[in-house]
């Protein structure tokens, strides 16, 4: 094949590559937002909208580095510029899940095993779709943040230790500035696929002293971000008769209450009850194939793991340690299965055995991944609070008909 002939195929590659990502988004979308596509309904909720009206004019107050950076923009901040900048910054997150998913596809022959292992990443329940379900919250920004983190990790952790380590202290530095819960989000595998790398004596220190700083700056933050300048009353009523009903009291409660102890009786009042407890079955039920794929391939590969690699793994369940502090636990479960996914992908991007057994995997089970899938789209996103939407529907029904 020549070399015009051979850079058609290439291009028209790409191009089947990118239609089909452009379909998965849309699916994604119209599965997880289908008020957006039928009438242009926002899924941004008043309860995130609220967020996003904290700022440093009166004092530093944890979560309001956001609405600071817009208030710079705006002198009144509208749910309508909210739900602009929340699809936008969704929009940056897609493009930085996609980027980094087909890293296994374009840089190793465009197998066929890179392609079905980016549908199975990004039409999970807890992917793409919870993050689209779950608009505006501050986690895609947070997010968008950590992928750019694992691409400068690649990039320049075996170049230069320094720039690296100035990085992503300034990655991790704005994540927790924007939700201090970064540090349980993201920050333990930004360290462990930076030292997974660069494991030598200075690369070991340097990501000793950026643990120990940002873990610094969350403590700060957590202890020292509360909104004293009104009580809560005084407060919420000011920002009802600037901004209206859109205000949500839980919301702003945030910034007003505070301490380890508010929150952890908070959970455990809210939390635990039967309600939730069947959210976690039908959680266990609908993404038990997903569970089982996961199994299979741990199997496929088991010989080849290491410490190293196992405690990547590890540590991608990091989200999960906020079960007790935040009753938001279907929230943490897309998290946790999320960092689970791109440590999937960090390791085959750096380990060639491995790489070749998963991309092998994938292509050996067509049908297991096409169940997934499917499961994955009929359940559709993973909640917050609640396991999936329509368990509300179906329950809302049942009390409509009764």
């Amino acid at each position: 094949m020549d070399k015009k002939s051979n850079s058609q195929a290439i291009k028209k590659q790409t191009t089947k590559f990118f239609i089909a990502s452009s379909v998965i988004i849309l699916i994604v979308l119209a599965r997880s937002n289908p008020l957006l596509f039928k009438d242009g309904t926002s899924y941004v909720s008043n309860w995130r909208y609220t967020h996003y009206l904290f700022n440093y004019d009166d004092e530093f107050v944890k979560r309001g580095f956001i609405g600071e950076l817009i208030s710079l923009f705006s002198n009144h901040i509208s749910y309508a510029q909210v739900s602009f900048f929340s699809y936008i910054a969704l929009s940056i997150l897609f493009f930085c899940f996609f980027y980094f998913f087909s890293k296994p596809y374009f840089y190793y022959g465009k197998r066929l095993g890179a392609f079905f292992l980016m549908i199975f990443a990004s039409t999970s329940p807890a992917t793409l779709q919870h993050f689209a379900l779950d608009v505006g919250r501050f986690d895609v920004i947070i997010y968008s943040i950590f992928i750019l983190l694992i691409l400068i990790i690649n990039s320049f952790s075996k170049k230069s230790t320094f720039t690296t380590f100035i990085i992503i202290n300034l990655g991790l530095f704005l994540s927790v500035l924007v939700h201090e819960a970064a540090f349980f989000m993201t920050l333990p595998l930004s360290i462990v696929f930076w030292n997974y790398i660069d494991h030598s004596k200075k690369g070991f220190t340097l990501q000793i002293i950026s643990f120990t700083f940002i873990l610094f700056l969350t403590y700060f933050i957590s202890t020292r971000g509360e909104y004293t300048s009104l009580d809560f009353e005084s407060h919420l009523e000011k920002l009802k008769t600037i901004y209206g009903d859109r205000v949500i009291d839980d919301s702003l409660s945030v910034i007003h209450h505070t301490s380890i102890k508010e929150n952890l009786n908070l959970t455990m009042q809210v939390g635990i009850n039967l309600n939730r407890l069947l959210h976690h079955i039908i959680f266990a039920f609908f993404m038990l194939p997903f569970f089982y794929l996961i199994y299979k391939l741990y199997l496929s590969v088991k010989s080849q793991l290491n410490f190293r690699i196992g405690f990547i793994l590890l540590s991608a369940l990091s989200p999960l340690a906020l079960y007790p502090l935040g009753y938001d636990h279907f929230r943490w479960w897309s998290l946790a299965i999320t960092n689970f996914i791109i440590s999937i992908f960090f390791i085959i991007l750096q380990d060639n055995i491995i790489r070749d057994n998963v991309l092998s995997f994938f292509e050996d089970r067509e049908k297991l991944i096409a169940f997934v899938v499917f499961i994955g789209f009929i359940s559709g996103p993973l909640g917050v609070i609640e396991s999936f939407d329509f368990i509300e529907y179906i329950v809302r029904g049942v009390k409509y008909f009764s």
